[in-house]
């Protein structure tokens, strides 16, 4: 668990910034056209920021020891919660006890809930919703795949670039000597006259070039994994 002292400072550092952030971005603009989730976020971060101190003669009057009713149902989630915590001792640097894992509960829906303004605003079906929900997201699969698509097309760009480079004049003349070049098209005069193609003709040599690239590079891919899977061992095949 946090120290209490060094999380209440970073956590009303950040809860300032983000308001700083906010009232800057809309500084200029008319207090009725500022979007609703935005007057939404700087009201539950003041509220957070009026609640952040505990008044002395509030916790004065509480007792110091608390006594919870255990139950057959209390016993249950208890041994549950107590399960997880020696799955994974770190958290509460192995200390089992009872107390410790009330407070581990109640230390953690603290930091990361009730004063996270992103999940503070939640009410409970969503902020369910929002834990429960393990599968990314279908606008996040899409991007992954347009990312792989992306950083699969810039290799392949970086390729040609390279042989390019390494270019074999296409031929030469044996009677006068006269080498003969191939047009570099990575020049910033075809870019003038032709622009930059945005599509690729499925029928034309590039393209297919460019799937066959994209076999080679699969394959690769799936020998690397093969290769940390086996631990470092590959079939001669």
């Amino acid at each position: 668990m946090k120290d209490t002292i060094e999380f209440k400072t970073s956590q009303m550092k950040a809860l300032i910034k983000r308001k700083n952030v906010l009232n800057k971005k809309y500084d200029t603009t008319l207090p009725e056209d500022i979007p609703l989730d935005v007057k939404s976020e700087l009201a539950l971060i003041d509220n957070l920021l009026n609640e952040f101190d505990v008044n002395q003669n509030l916790f004065d009057e509480k007792p110091t020891m608390i006594g919870i009713k255990n139950s057959r149902d209390e016993e249950w989630y208890f041994q549950q919660m107590k399960h997880w915590v020696e799955r994974h001792p770190k958290a509460l640097n192995a200390k089992f006890s009872r107390s410790s894992v009330y407070k581990f509960a109640l230390h953690f829906f603290v930091e990361n809930i009730a004063l996270n303004a992103n999940n503070a605003r939640l009410n409970y079906s969503a902020l369910a919703q929002k834990v429960n929900d393990a599968s990314p997201a279908k606008s996040d699969s899409k991007l992954t795949a347009q990312l792989a698509n992306v950083e699969t097309l810039l290799g392949f760009l970086l390729t040609m670039q390279q042989r390019q480079l390494e270019y074999i004049p296409e031929g030469v003349n044996l009677g006068n000597g006269f080498v003969k070049y191939a047009i570099n098209p990575i020049n910033p005069t075809e870019f003038q006259q032709f622009g930059a193609p945005t599509e690729l003709n499925p029928n034309n040599e590039l393209a297919q070039s460019y799937e066959e690239y994209k076999k080679i590079r699969s394959r690769d891919k799936q020998l690397i994994k093969k290769y940390h899977q086996t631990g470092g061992e590959l079939d001669d095949d």
